[in-house]
């Protein structure tokens, strides 16, 4: 693939009503610095406005003075046309519109004795947290789901209706070994949301790393569609097992979950039917 493809690609992902930086590009592509190439690019993208180089601005938001199409105005009416609001005519308000790059806001919990590594994509904004661990968002049921298996009680891990008890958490999981991370370590939120769609990695994590901190770990468990094939490219999987089934490694048994949120239509009890089967 080209640089122009790999350009031409990341900036069909950013989505209406959402802007980029040229620098965000290059960074997207694996190249940065590389801001200038990704503006010479996008001057001559063949395939506008399919490719929507439109969406793609300086870093102050200010919008390009040699925009392809008809020049900065035409770039304006399209992006206004789109719902992006601006701060002026020539600069777009990046804190309500602009994409956001993230490096992961927790550390791997990796207790020494863990017998199993749970790996999702990556945490939703920290708006949606009600704690400061894993699965914090309070919509999100894994933690509802460990209480029906380990307690049969699926608000055994929640405090007082608005946040999941982090303490009580941390202590089930070092007494039954569990640890804890994502498969990305840096990410691109093309949207404000928690939404693996809109998720482009630009770091995947380290997971084989991981591993050799944790000599007992015979599974890996991907809880999610997102999650499962950030892995398979990690592994070089070939293969990505089918939702509560898993592949054997040498090393290890790569276990695919449902996800936990709410928006996978499966219910609670049939969720935690399949989550069991990790602890047979």
């Amino acid at each position: 693939m080209t640089f122009a493809e790999k350009v031409y690609g990341a900036v069909s992902r950013i989505p209406a009503g959402r802007v980029a930086t040229y620098g965000q590009i290059a960074e997207m592509i694996g190249c940065p610095g590389g801001c200038r190439a990704v503006g010479q690019a996008l001057h001559v993208n063949p395939f506008a406005p399919v490719v929507p180089c439109h969406r793609v601005v300086a870093a102050d938001g200010s919008l390009s003075t040699n925009f392809g199409a008809g020049g900065p105005s035409v770039q304006f009416e399209r992006l206004k046309a789109e719902g992006v609001t601006f701060l002026d005519s020539l600069h777009v308000d990046m804190s309500v519109c602009g994409i956001v790059m993230e490096n992961h806001p927790l550390k791997p919990f990796l207790p020494s004795n863990a017998q199993i590594l749970f790996l999702g994509s990556f945490p939703p904004p920290k708006v949606r947290w009600s704690m400061d661990f894993f699965y914090p968002n309070w919509i999100n049921d894994f933690w509802r789901i460990q209480g029906l298996i380990h307690y049969a009680d699926a608000h055994y891990f929640e405090m007082d209706g608005k946040h999941f008890d982090r303490e009580r958490i941390i202590e089930f999981c070092n007494s039954k070994g569990l640890a804890f991370y994502d498969t990305a370590s840096k990410v691109c939120r093309l949207k404000g949301n928690a939404s693996d769609e809109f998720l482009a990695v630009l770091a995947p994590s380290d997971v084989y790393g991981m591993l050799s901190k944790l000599p007992d770990c015979h599974a890996i468990v991907t809880t999610g569609g997102k999650s499962s094939e950030e892995l398979a490219g990690i592994l070089s999987a070939t293969v990505i097992p089918k939702v509560g089934s898993f592949v054997d490694f040498p090393e290890f048994r790569w276990w695919r979950m449902p996800s936990t949120s709410r928006a996978y239509p499966m219910s609670l009890k049939d969720k935690a039917a399949q989550y069991s089967k990790l602890f047979r």
